[in-house]
């Protein structure tokens, strides 16, 4: 979707009644950070949301001052999620290294969230450091969220993030794996703090073509089940022989993307039930492909939140 149409689509939005807008950075796409600057000025209230910013595409300090000038611009609305992204990609195509993801993680958060915050950072670490100070615009209260599905990272946000974003993840998955490895993470920090925030991105293809909107999303399957993490959570999710096949079955994308109203329902109050405190929608399949189909899966969509 061109910038243009991103500024319509999230006008229009914002006109319907939706709180927040996020912004994953995939490869092939136009640069978020630019895409939410251009959006902190053309919108009043909508929160404006990274699902994710991958690490590698900046380092800390500039990371936090990309965050931290967006947040001012739109008046304290932005919520930084984070995360490791498609990192054999990312290290390919910006010519970065390869990093311990645990560690690496736990040392980029740290100097992003203390500029962020205090607006001074000076710290050397094994993998990432940061010297740094900003003039004005940090806020103590500034989000810092935290992209992960696998029981380790996940422990990690509940210890060190203000929240974990969900990809891919069914509603027993949340039950089964995500809140068991927050729960170990929040103990380290004496429960859980304050306005952290389980986020879920759920997959919704709302069109007139509901047999074309499977096909596709089933491709998009195929794709991740070629990655390694990505087999890990499906294998953990109970579709080990999809894994086997490298090919997503019914039952896989029935359980990944809602595809009519009563599909739509049913996932919304399944991960409420789970435990996720915000759902938000990814448009997939034909709503990926322009701006008329997807603002049609999103009001459709904001349509059966608001009734629910």
């Amino acid at each position: 979707m061109s910038a243009q149409h991103m500024f319509r689509l999230t006008s229009d939005v914002e006109q319907l009644g939706m709180d927040s807008v996020w912004l994953p950075q995939m490869p092939n796409q136009l640069e978020v950070g630019t895409l939410l600057a251009g959006l902190a000025v053309t919108t009043d209230r909508l929160r404006l949301g990274t699902a994710i910013l991958p690490m590698y595409s900046r380092p800390p300090v500039v990371m936090a001052q990309t965050a931290v000038t967006i947040d001012e611009m739109s008046g304290g609305r932005v919520n930084l999620g984070l995360g490791l992204g498609h990192r054999g990609i990312g290290d390919w195509m910006v010519g970065g290294r390869s990093v311990p993801a645990i560690a690496g993680t736990r040392e980029y958060l740290g100097v992003v969230t203390q500029l962020c915050r205090e607006g001074e950072v000076n710290v050397d670490g094994e993998w990432y450091g940061g010297h740094a100070s900003l003039p004005a615009g940090q806020r103590d209260d500034l989000p810092v969220l935290l992209g992960a599905f696998g029981p380790r990272m996940l422990e990690l946000a509940g210890e060190v993030a203000d929240g974990a974003i969900l990809w891919m993840c069914t509603p027993q998955y949340v039950t089964d794996v995500v809140l068991p490895a927050l729960r170990r993470g929040w103990a380290k920090r004496g429960g859980r703090p304050a306005g952290f925030r389980v986020v879920a991105m759920m997959h919704v293809a709302i069109s007139d073509e509901p047999d074309r909107d499977r096909e596709l999303f089933g491709r998009l399957l195929a794709s991740y089940l070629r990655v390694a993490t990505y087999r890990t959570l499906f294998g953990n999710s109970g579709f080990a022989n999809c894994v086997e096949t490298g090919r997503a079955d019914d039952r896989m994308v029935s359980a990944l993307v809602a595809i009519d109203p009563e599909e739509v329902s049913r996932g919304l109050a399944a991960y409420r039930q789970a435990g996720v405190d915000e759902v938000v929608i990814a448009p997939a399949g034909t709503a990926q492909r322009g701006y008329e189909t997807c603002l049609q899966t999103l009001r459709a969509t904001y349509g059966i939140s608001a009734g629910a």
